[in-house]
């Protein structure tokens, strides 16, 4: 932990020098970061150091939590972002599945993965340590993840979530919205979880296959590479061809059983626009709702306001930094002057909330709420910072 502390120290002095309007935060943020590393000979991901999400409530290591603290703290200290994303993956099942929680008594929660995002953060991980030692380890177990997506939660070459029980047991569909990430979202009252295609899981694959593709490039395996821009450009085709509501321009998930593509607007829609699949013309539109007050008002909140089922209730209303981050920074990457509204609005939010670092903020009022030392709210504040 000492050493964890010299490396985080270091890196804020020079945050210090650079950027000393945010320094207060980014330290805050580290240091949550920081406070939540789990280590020890008792623990089941031993000898690897791993970050907990926070608090008595998350007493464990989730699977895409994982991948978004690695990603923050690689920043400054590559063997623990490494260590956060092995001491994840050792836990990967037979058959290829990720499970969705490793907790600290040894229990393992396998009925059900999370978002696929692990090579996205390897990828980052690496390209700042240059481990190919790192990659040469994680690149067949990210094969056999990708193989266990497309036998399990792929229909016609699109993805969605489900859970790995009885279809018939009453607990299916709540496992399937909590695979999702999103637990007891609004997007899930269009139909039950498993019956859609989720407009963010099939870009959260686009960006699996482009990691896939740079490690196979890195690795010199030149077939590889070839095969994962195949499978990238395919459902990049597909997502822009069935995903797109040309009615009430956006994009949304659509039931793969019945085609229809859902009226249900969140911020999960704005997902192709930062994975940078969407024309100007579709981003543009997507711009009109970021900005306009009844649906995001430059706050994304997860729901749009003027949703009847709009409520402070976890998923169902409050901002998230994780899904606000990657729908800011792809009105971004589109030019958007909104993208530096919701940044500087979430950012706001989080200076003068003095509380802690928090799991979701109400989204009319930015105040904090649920677990006041939240792990990915840390790592994307520093993303909101330093990488936008």
């Amino acid at each position: 932990m000492i050493k964890n502390d010299r490396l985080k120290e270091i890196w804020l002095y020079e945050q210090d020098k650079a950027l000393p309007a945010e320094y207060e935060l980014l330290k805050r943020a580290a240091d949550t970061l920081v406070n939540n590393i789990s280590a020890g000979e008792e623990l089941p991901w031993e000898p690897y150091q791993c970050i907990m999400p926070g608090g008595p409530g998350f007493r464990g290591i989730w699977n895409w939590d994982t991948a978004f603290h690695a990603m923050a703290v690689s920043r400054w200290d590559t063997e623990l972002a490494k260590d956060c994303v092995m001491g994840f993956m050792q836990f990967q099942k037979e058959d290829g599945m990720l499970p969705d929680v490793i907790f600290v008594d040894g229990r393992i929660e396998d009925r059900l993965s999370k978002p696929p995002v692990m090579p996205w953060s390897a990828e980052m991980v690496y390209r700042r340590c240059g481990d190919k030692d790192f990659i040469k380890k994680l690149y067949p177990m990210f094969e056999k993840n990708e193989q266990w997506w497309c036998k399990n939660r792929c229909s016609e070459g699109l993805f969605y979530y489900s859970a790995a029980i009885d279809e018939k047991s009453k607990e299916f569909d709540m496992l399937a919205g909590w695979e999702s990430g999103w637990d007891n979202s609004v997007r899930w009252d269009f139909a039950k979880t498993s019956e859609l295609w989720a407009i963010d899981l099939n870009c959260y694959m686009i960006t699996f296959y482009r990691s896939m593709s740079f490690f196979a490039e890195e690795l010199e395996l030149t077939e590889d590479a070839k095969k994962w821009n195949r499978k990238e450009k395919n459902l990049e085709k597909l997502i822009e061809e069935k995903m797109w509501n040309d009615e009430k321009q956006y994009y949304a998930d659509v039931n793969r059983f019945t085609y229809e593509i859902s009226d249900i607007l969140t911020v999960a829609s704005f997902m192709p626009l930062y994975i940078g699949i969407a024309s100007q013309e579709r981003a543009a539109a997507m711009n009109i709702l970021a900005e306009n007050k009844n649906k995001f008002d430059c706050k994304m909140p997860t729901v749009v306001y003027d949703n009847p089922e709009f409520s402070e209730n976890y998923w169902r209303g409050p901002v998230w930094l994780n899904v606000a981050y990657f729908a800011a920074k792809g009105l971004k990457n589109y030019g958007f002057y909104s993208a530096d509204k919701i940044k500087n609005t979430i950012l706001k939010w989080c200076t003068e909330e003095k509380r802690g670092i928090f799991e979701n903020y109400d989204s009319i009022t930015g105040r904090g709420m649920c677990c006041d030392c939240f792990s990915w709210s840390a790592a994307f504040i520093i993303e909101f910072i330093l990488n936008f």
